[in-house]
């Protein structure tokens, strides 16, 4: 028999050999490489898996899973990923600085969603959790928002082309603990061991992208001023600072004007307008232009002598009284001070009106201390303390970051947008979000309908409008605690009370 194909007869009978060492192993000959796209898409998935399903998908396109965990940069595999706890923390601030035992149980669906062993129902693991997360992970997120909503800027946000600021100062209670108590200690009409650690805080707020733009923590005995000077550079050239009469002071506002920002503040009570106003040049029936003289000596702003001796000797600043209603509900005179010297530009109504959009941070601040119920953070440390203002910085920038996206090209103001809308629509759609991380098509038509339901919250304007600041609902009739707890006598008589029918 003849050989008609030599070829294939070579080929078939080396397929037919006996394999070379057979005892060993087949993986010692390796494996296929995978290609380049499959690991991508492999760390992709996992990225994705990271995170927690319902606010991962609701804010993928703002802070995208993958970016997260390329972020986290978790170098050990742990029972409390970076990503995770980031999110479970972002949620106890959306439901209303609720506990880490709600935040807990978030986690464990985490992981019985991602088919890994849950964690034991124990608290201070998490907790522990939480005060690993570097800061730079936590600013690195921050400055994304930032950069989200300031893509978002549109030409009706502005005034008269002007970017505007508003700053502010206020105040939250920590737990009393020596650790607080050390670097924020409690109001000195306090007795020892029976009030609160006070930590001071002094934000700016970017009234175009609504967001937090930075704030600085303190004693709360500590004057505003001084953190204004802490956060001067937030303020850019073109932009303007409004601020109440706590941060007037000639030399803040002649610093800003030496970088280009122009200021509108109330008069310092501590100036006599009406004497300043007969001698200042009448710029309009509302307005008159002053000169002010550089003071003999430094304020408490903080300013170091060197640029103390740059300041002018001079400042030439606009007037413009206006009315106001009191916290009495009493209508009355107030006087503003501004840099914005053109009255044709700048008309002396306009610039009233424009002092009322300082109002926007006190809002701010009513939304953090009493929608967030965050008037008393539950942290033992001021570590803790400035990490836990830094995630709620973030929740609210979160929010109108959403809110500017879902307003884009739309002829509505940030400020028609109500917070408490946003924060409810949130609580409760944030459902349709959960197991959409991997479905890119049906996460945009959730989102979809999400910002069509938040563009019909719009809250009606009521410029004027008074309430007195008072409480209808009575508290219960118990004793004040004048002593330390463990010293304390309670009196029975004294917190006899009658219960409501």
């Amino acid at each position: 028999m003849g050989m008609k194909n030599p070829a294939f007869w070579v080929e078939s009978s080396v397929k037919k050999l006996p394999p070379f060492l057979p005892g060993l192993s087949t993986k010692l000959q390796g494996r296929q490489k995978r290609r380049q796209l499959q690991i991508l898409r492999a760390k992709r998935d996992e990225a994705l898996a990271s995170s927690i399903s319902d606010l991962g998908g609701l804010f993928h396109d703002i802070l995208p899973a993958d970016w997260l965990a390329e972020t986290a940069a978790d170098l050990r595999k742990r029972l409390f990923p970076r990503v995770a706890v980031f999110w479970a923390w972002l949620s106890q601030v959306f439901e209303q600085n609720e506990s880490c035992a709600k935040a807990l149980a978030l986690i464990e669906a985490w992981h019985q969603a991602n088919g890994l062993p849950p964690p034991s129902f124990d608290t201070s693991s998490y907790c522990k959790a939480r005060q690993r997360l570097p800061d730079s992970f936590l600013d690195q997120i921050h400055q994304r928002v930032e950069t989200f909503a300031e893509a978002r800027v549109e030409g009706h946000q502005l005034w008269h082309g002007h970017r505007l600021k508003a700053i502010d100062g206020t105040s939250v209670k920590l737990m009393d603990t020596p650790e607080n108590q050390a670097e924020f200690p409690q109001p000195s009409g306090q007795a020892e061991g029976c009030g609160f650690p006070v930590m001071g805080i002094v934000g700016v707020l970017d009234l175009a992208r609504g967001t937090l733009s930075d704030f600085i923590t303190c004693d709360h005995r500590q004057h505003d001023i001084r953190g204004f000077y802490q956060l001067r550079g937030h303020f850019q050239q073109g932009d303007i600072a409004i601020g109440d009469r706590a941060f007037c002071s000639y030399e803040m506002i002649a610093l800003l004007q030496a970088g280009g920002v122009d200021s509108l503040m109330r008069l310092h009570q501590a100036r006599d307008a009406r004497r300043d106003w007969k001698a200042g040049k009448r710029i309009d029936a509302a307005s008159r232009k002053v000169v002010w003289r550089k003071p003999a000596k430094r304020g408490k702003a903080g300013l170091s002598q060197q640029e103390w001796d740059a300041l002018p000797e001079t400042l030439e600043l606009r007037y413009v009284r206006a009315k106001g209603i009191g916290r009495d509900g009493k209508t009355k005179t107030i006087y503003l001070v501004t840099t914005l010297l053109d009255a044709k530009r700048y008309p002396s109504a306009e610039i009233d009106a424009l002092y009322l959009e300082r109002w926007t941070i006190e809002v701010k601040i009513r939304d953090i201390k009493t929608t967030l119920k965050f008037e008393l953070l539950r942290v033992k440390t001021p570590a803790m303390a400035r990490r836990t203002m830094k995630m709620v910085q973030i929740a609210c920038n979160l929010l109108k970051a959403r809110q500017a996206e879902a307003v884009r090209g739309e002829p509505i103001l940030l400020i028609e947008l109500g917070f408490k809308g946003t924060l409810d629509l949130v609580a409760t759609m944030r459902t349709d979000f959960a197991g959409l991380a991997r479905r890119p098509r049906l996460r945009c038509t959730a989102l979809i309908d999400f910002e069509h339901r938040l563009r019909q919250r719009i809250i009606e304007m009521r410029p004027g409008r008074h309430e007195p600041r008072a409480v209808k609902t009575r508290p219960k009739p118990y004793p004040y605690l004048t002593q330390p707890r463990h010293e304390f006598i309670e009196i029975p008589h004294r917190s006899t009370y009658r219960k409501a029918a």
